[in-house]
């Protein structure tokens, strides 16, 4: 097992364009008009949170699990984690944003998104692992 160029370069561009479509959209389905009825009336603002985490991570490992052809390996992990925090990355650059915290699980410490941190951390422990 290594990590692939390809898969950087494709992971890369899924999580620029990804973000691009973060930026322009609205996630809670309870505030948004365009929702169906019931779509409305089943979210809050809570409800709604989770279900864009379970939709963000669903996209992200189908792009993984293409790429990596196993759903549960250190690999579709170092991947997950490189997109997504790519991704992040992407999104406040393009917004010209300085991060900010939006939920409990994305703190933010002095404009500096904690996750993030994490994330490149845990890209250098698993690569390593990986190379073994």
């Amino acid at each position: 097992m290594s990590i692939r160029k390809r898969a950087i370069v494709i992971l890369t561009m899924f999580a620029f364009f990804y973000a691009l479509l973060e930026l322009g959209m609205n996630w809670d389905p309870s505030q948004c008009l365009n929702s169906p009825a019931w779509m409305r009336n089943l979210f809050n603002s809570t409800i709604s949170l989770y279900f864009y985490r379970v939709i963000y991570d669903g996209l992200f490992l189908s792009i993984v699990y293409s790429i990596t052809g196993k759903l549960i390996s250190w690999e579709t992990l170092w991947y997950f984690i490189y997109a997504s925090t790519v991704e992040d990355i992407f999104y406040w650059v393009i917004g010209s944003e300085v991060p900010r915290q939006w939920a409990w699980f994305y703190p933010v410490i002095y404009g500096i998104p904690i996750d993030d941190i994490i994330g490149i951390i845990l890209l250098v422990v698993l690569k390593n692992k990986i190379r073994k």
